[in-house]
């Protein structure tokens, strides 16, 4: 998934609710709020998803 900064990441996971906070991106020694990075995050087994 394509994430910026100021992404929420989400997981549910039996009793729990997990958000992350992408708080910065970077490409190379540039860092920017218009810079997306590809990543891949996984919780409880699945990959999580980019709040909406």
């Amino acid at each position: 998934m394509e994430v910026k900064d100021g992404d929420v990441l989400v997981c549910t996971c039996e009793d729990c609710d997990i958000e992350l906070t992408v708080t910065r991106t970077c490409s190379g020694d540039t860092c920017t709020h218009e810079t997306e990075c590809e990543l891949s995050v996984m919780c409880c087994g699945r990959p999580m998803q980019v709040k909406e």
